[in-house]
């Protein structure tokens, strides 16, 4: 068979995006199969990974530049007269857009066409030639559809040939509230997400005593409540981390409420990541709070990736996934000490956590591609029959199974469509592989290129690359990164390029980067549990693009925070000085004005074992001091007072690159004494002063009267 799945945009992110990219993968072992997209917006790759086995091609190109074809058309100004108003990409949708979907459904060589949102299914079921079957893939609870999209659902919905939604509650109230032809099946199938490509969280995670949730920063998520549950324990469980990873309009809100609640450092919101199994597999336990759920996607990755999870019981989805005390638990749905209540069943109890990820493990390999792909040939094989069966001249299809591997494992065909995973071995020791067609011409090589200005760039690093054959077919190429290399990498950010048999230099992809192993890594260092010798750390990560980059590390000394407290008039830092240093008695704080009015104020610190050291920023002094309404602080550590050498105080050794981000501090107002050091500049008020973490890792704070 010949299948076809439209969609909105498969260049974008989302569920239904990942969601329909498996399937297709899976389908595409034996049979050929394409993924329209209406839009293509951007000039990148879409963001996941597809199989070039899976052919992807867009029907209105709207990227920006010369690429763009469709931009300008006067059509596009035009509004859609198929897509109800009220349907929620309504406004995406021109006359351009309506021609376009018309005509390819009217030409289309397929045997079965899938809509997969409300809007593409109505083209689906109108439009697409007889020849064809008509499946409309659902992906929202149905009575989350307004009103009157539903009801021109029931108006032309009776064309189709079956119709799936992602649970079996979702099909039951689809039949309740759609009329619908007797005989049009209304099929749960749930999405598949498939085996990971990390090593599954094992017993190492289970005691790491990370809580870890994902998906998009929206109000239905309920993050404030997941946030105010964990608040309520953290006095108990000061050893706990919660990270929640996504992107969406209520990151500011969330940020804020972290600081109101006082859980900065303890919660970190960790932006978009993706692929997001190797978060997954960092975590002791995965959190879902949200309101309502069309299915559940996050539960069944995080199960995959051998997470129990904590989950409000939404009225559907999340129900039909966890087993209720076996591989999870279901709490209350709204409710914060419900939530708070099943959080802490699971942070208490370590063999319980065992247990239940073993058996999430085991449940979720139900939603495994190849077997929702097998339910879904066998729905299209029972609607060729009865459309066979009906009056016509319709003809099933005949074609033979292709038989290929499905198409995740299949290789790229191209040295730019090569994804390149990384896993962390150690510190600095990092090894990498990539997949190529079969051996031959085709030999590739990686090599690491400094992303620094030509005149300043290291030389090039190429990397011992080794070659084995795939059992699924292709070439595996693998290098490793270790300490000696750092050597030569020094402090620098690195490309990770391929070269090809004939030179062609390529920035690859980012794919995995499992760096758990940084996790229990930086733990024995904060313990101090450094030799003297050089300070190495060698961190992979993605550019905003998606290109694979390296961030090295190499230094004779270097002082690591171990944690920054803010508390309502004070700042303690907790650090730890690494490398051919160690702190002695007399050993201070250092802090340093930029700009043009430099300064300087320091501190005693408080030593402790193994070269770990605290102390108390002056606040009072920096904002006595100040000079200008805004100004920012260096901090550093000079452990001898005799020699005067200072060392950076940074926060770097983290296993994900974006420090700046995720540890954001609340800001301490301090009111300034009656009689300040110098003439008052500017009216009184209290003065704030907040710390952070620059981009390039190194502590600071900031010190602001406006």
């Amino acid at each position: 068979m010949k299948i076809s799945f439209l969609i909105n945009n498969i260049y974008g992110i989302g569920g239904t995006n990942r969601t329909v990219i498996n399937l297709a993968e899976a389908l595409s072992a034996d049979h050929e199969v394409e993924i329209v997209s209406v839009f293509r917006r951007t000039n990148a790759e879409p963001r996941f990974e597809i199989s070039p086995q899976v052919t992807v091609r867009p029907l209105v190109d709207l990227r920006p530049g010369r690429n763009g074809a469709d931009r300008g058309d006067p059509l596009l100004e035009r509004p859609t007269t198929v897509v109800p108003r009220q349907e929620e990409f309504h406004a995406q949708y021109s006359e351009l857009s309506d021609r376009r979907i018309i005509d390819h459904l009217a030409r289309t060589t397929a045997d079965v066409v899938v809509g997969t949102r409300p809007s593409l299914n109505l083209f689906v079921a109108q439009y697409t030639r007889d020849s064809a079957l008509r499946v409309a893939q659902e992906h929202m609870t149905h009575l989350a559809i307004p009103p009157a999209v539903r009801a021109e659902m029931a108006r032309v919905y009776p064309r189709l040939d079956a119709v799936t939604t992602v649970t079996d509650a979702d099909a039951r109230s689809f039949l309740e509230h759609t009329p619908l032809p007797p005989g049009l099946p209304v099929v749960g199938i749930p999405n598949s997400v498939p085996e990971p490509v990390v090593r599954p969280a094992g017993a190492d995670a289970v005691d790491r005593k990370i809580i870890v949730a994902a998906g998009r920063m929206h109000r239905v998520k309920r993050y404030d409540l997941l946030l105010r549950a964990f608040a309520r324990l953290t006095g108990e469980f000061p050893d706990w981390q919660l990270r929640i990873y996504g992107d969406g309009g209520e990151a500011g809100r969330l940020r804020t409420l972290v600081h109101d609640l006082g859980v900065a450092g303890q919660v970190l919101l960790m932006g978009g990541f993706s692929p997001i199994e190797s978060e997954w597999a960092k975590g002791s336990f995965a959190a879902v709070t949200s309101s309502a759920e069309s299915f559940g996607m996050t539960l069944v990755e995080a199960m995959r990736c051998g997470l129990p999870v904590v989950s409000t019981d939404c009225p559907v989805g999340p129900r039909e996934i966890v087993r209720h005390g076996e591989d999870g638990l279901l709490v209350t749905n709204g409710d914060a000490d419900a939530v708070a209540a099943g959080l802490r069943t699971l942070m208490a109890d370590p063999d319980l956590r065992h247990r239940m990820a073993r058996a999430a493990l085991h449940n979720s390999r139900r939603y495994d591609p190849a077997v929702i792909a097998a339910r879904y040939v066998d729905l299209f094989e029972d609607a060729a029959r009865r459309r066979a069966a009906g009056p016509g001249r319709y003809r099933p299809p005949s074609a033979a199974p292709l038989g290929r591997v499905p198409g995740t494992s299949a290789p790229p065909a191209t040295l730019r469509g090569a994804v390149c995973h990384v896993t962390a071995l150690g510190p600095a020791r990092l090894a990498l592989s990539l997949d190529g067609p079969a051996d031959g011409r085709h030999r590739w090589s990686l090599v690491l290129r400094e992303q620094a200005p030509g005149a300043k760039r290291r030389p090039d690093l190429p990397l011992t690359t080794e070659r084995t054959d795939r059992t699924a077919g292709g070439t595996r190429y693998t290098a490793e990164v270790g300490p000696e290399d750092l050597t030569h990498l020094g402090d620098g950010r690195w490309k990770v390029l391929a070269r090809s048999a004939k030179g062609e230099l390529v920035h690859v992809r980012a794919g995995i980067r499992d760096t758990r192993a940084l996790l229990d890594v930086r733990a024995r260092l904060l313990a101090g549990g450094a030799d003297g010798g050089p300070v190495l750390w060698n961190l992979p990560y993605a550019l905003p693009g998606g290109k694979l980059m390296l961030r090295t590390i190499h230094r004779g000394s270097h002082a690591e925070v171990r944690a920054v407290r803010v508390g309502d008039d004070t700042i303690d830092v907790l650090a730890v000085l690494l490398g051919e240093l160690r702190p002695v008695p007399g050993a201070r704080l250092v802090l340093t004005r930029r700009g043009h009015h430099r300064g300087e104020l320091s501190v005693p610190v408080e030593l402790g074992p193994d070269g770990q050291f605290q102390a108390r920023v002056p606040l009072q002094q920096a904002v006595e001091s100040r000079l200008e309404r805004w100004e920012d602080w260096d901090w550093w550590i000079e452990p001898d007072p005799r020699r005067r050498r200072r060392v950076r105080v940074c926060h770097l050794f983290e296993d994900f690159p974006d420090v700046k981000g995720a540890f954001a501090y609340p800001a301490v107002p301090v009111k300034e004494l009656e009689d300040p050091r110098f003439v008052q500049m500017y009216p009184s008020r209290p003065v704030r002063v907040r710390p952070y973490c620059s981009v390039s890792g190194a502590m600071a704070m900031n010190v602001v009267d406006r």
